[in-house]
């Protein structure tokens, strides 16, 4: 299993923070940056959480 940080503020920028649909930490960072301004937006944006896998994909286990 790849390492991880426990906390996602701290994690690197590639981790992954939607583990369903693959989307990372920069990713969301970006769509933030770029007007999201709710997680409607990032979905919507960058289809996070479409699979609705991340609690059985995640090792944090969230």
């Amino acid at each position: 299993m790849t390492a991880f940080s426990k906390n996602i503020l701290t994690a690197a920028d590639n981790e992954y923070v939607c583990y369903c649909s693959k989307v990372t930490k920069k990713q969301i960072t970006a769509a933030i940056n770029n007007g999201a301004s709710s997680l409607a937006d990032i979905k919507s944006t960058i289809g996070a959480c479409m699979d609705g896998r991340c609690k059985e994909l995640n090792p944090r286990g969230r």
